[in-house]
């Protein structure tokens, strides 16, 4: 007989090779050939790297599921019947009726389960289905043990935390940790910004608990940590945790007030704000800000603070390269202005706009609308053939695998006959919008621009955002805008 070894570590077996060191796969290699060798069966090795619980979870074992039994394997030798199945219902069906379609023998170090033999059948169902229980058991009590210990104030999870090491939940100080630690709540305290301490501890050549350089958002979630004074989270959940507190709670009462002022210091709100752009960052595509700076340097450990202005700032140090950048908030209103009027001044740029707008509004609604007709008509019937399958396939007429691929089927038909309505439901509506003509545009841009100064930033944003669809500068000041002309413009 030829068929398949397939070879998968359980969680159980990834724990005890940590403490020991075995490497599990490869003892229930040698067990399993000593098995086949015995046989006289020959094989081919399926051997998951990274498990999962589902078949969709684990690749070796989908390959040997509708590959390898399909074009002939005879049999599935494993080390027991769970590392067949651990997933859901759904799951172990399709496993099991495979077997029987394909009379798959399964073998294991001890039995040899005949598809057709009834008794073994029976037994090879029941450990199917038991093996999820169990699984879902197994769970259970490491669930409630590590909810137990999480709620005396133990670690319930693994934490990377700057100052503090875990092991099985206990959790300890490191001291050299511990002393940055209190050294960035101190600079807080002293009305240093996220971004000044992160830049002071960059330039010492600190690391963080992850081995990288430390941002603001570094700094922010050290300063927000309950932890450094003896505090445990969980499940939304604050108790008192089993190891001492790094920040005295005076040094971190006045650190929150410190962020309670800064967080409510806004300028203006989103009507009368001064950042009347959408702008995005041409290098790496993320959304700039506006924000209000006031730039500082330290000079001999003291804080100088110069006159502050508005920017619009790169928020994409996430990236990776990294990227990061600023642009004074008048050089772009100073050059979005230039384009507004490019518009109403340039009769070359308006006719091309004029005509590309033009050409977005060629709907036929009619044959649209039959074309949708059609496509819900192919839903229905789609729905109908689903439920005729179903019916099949609890009469015992249809096999639990062509069951999965015919539902699945039809689900992504139906899904893409929907995406088809929903685009074509879009077409249609544009028919119902308000649309002035380019000439009435033009008028208002005009009028606009002519007393740009005396209108509310609130109605800039409506002018800017209709007239420019994106607006994008790069870290050489450079800027790219797509203009474009509104249907309508409404203040």
């Amino acid at each position: 007989m030829n068929g398949i070894m397939y070879l998968r570590k359980s969680r159980e077996d990834e724990q005890y090779e940590k403490n020991t060191g075995e490497d599990v796969l490869q003892t229930h290699r040698e067990r399993l050939t000593e098995r086949l060798n015995g046989l006289g069966y020959s094989w081919i090795e399926r051997a998951e790297v990274k498990s999962g619980d589902t078949i969709e979870g684990r690749p070796k074992f989908k390959r040997v599921l509708y590959e390898d039994i399909p074009k002939g394997a005879e049999f599935v030798c494993v080390t027991e019947i769970p590392r067949l199945s651990r997933g859901n219902m759904k799951d172990a069906g399709i496993i099991y009726e495979t077997i029987v379609e394909f009379k798959v023998f399964i073998i294991t170090p001890n039995k040899i389960y005949d598809p057709t033999n009834s008794s073994d059948l029976r037994q090879l169902r029941f450990e199917l289905f038991m093996s999820r229980e169990e699984y879902e058991s197994i769970k259970e009590r490491l669930w409630n043990n590590r909810n137990y210990r999480a709620t005396q104030g133990y670690a319930g999870n693994y934490i990377v935390t700057l100052g503090f090491r875990q092991s099985r939940g206990v959790v300890e100080i490191i001291p050299e940790e511990a002393k940055i630690v209190r050294e960035i709540f101190t600079m807080r305290s002293e009305g240093y910004s996220y971004q000044e301490i992160a830049t002071h501890l960059n330039s010492r050549g600190l690391k963080t608990k992850r081995g990288t350089q430390y941002h603001e958002s570094t700094i922010y979630k050290i300063i927000y940590n309950p932890r450094y004074i003896g505090i445990a989270r969980w499940l939304g959940k604050e108790y008192v945790a089993k190891h001492p507190a790094i920040i005295p709670i005076e040094l971190w009462n006045a650190v929150q007030e410190i962020n309670s002022e800064r967080r409510h210091k806004k300028i203006g709100t989103k009507e009368t704000n001064p950042y009347l752009v959408e702008l995005y960052c041409h290098e790496c595509g993320n959304r700039m800000y506006g924000e209000h700076s006031h730039p500082t340097n330290i000079v001999n450990g003291i804080k100088k603070i110069y006159k502050g202005r508005d920017i619009y700032i790169c928020i994409g140090r996430r990236n990776t390269p990294k990227c990061a950048h600023i642009i004074k908030t008048d050089i772009v209103h100073e050059c979005i202005f230039e384009e507004l009027q490019k518009i109403v001044t340039s009769p070359h740029v308006f006719a091309e706009l004029a005509k590309e707008r033009e050409s977005k509004f060629g709907i036929d609604s009619e044959t649209l609308t039959n074309q949708m007709n059609d496509l819900i008509k192919q839903i229905r019937l789609k729905n109908e053939l689903s439920v005729k399958i179903e019916n099949d396939y609890e009469k015992g007429e249809l096999s639990a695998l062509l069951y999965t691929k015919h539902v699945e089927k039809i689900s992504k038909e139906v899904s893409a006959l929907e995406n088809r309505i929903r685009k074509i439901q879009t077409d249609l509506s544009k028919s119902d919008l308000k649309v002035d003509s380019p000439d009435e545009l033009k008028r208002i841009l005009k009028d606009f621009l002519s007393n740009w100064e005396s209108y509310p930033n609130k109605s800039k944003k409506i002018i800017v955002r209709s007239f420019l669809l994106r607006v994008e500068v790069d870290k050489q000041k450079n800027f790219y805008i797509a203009r474009s002309l509104p249907d309508s413009i409404t203040f």
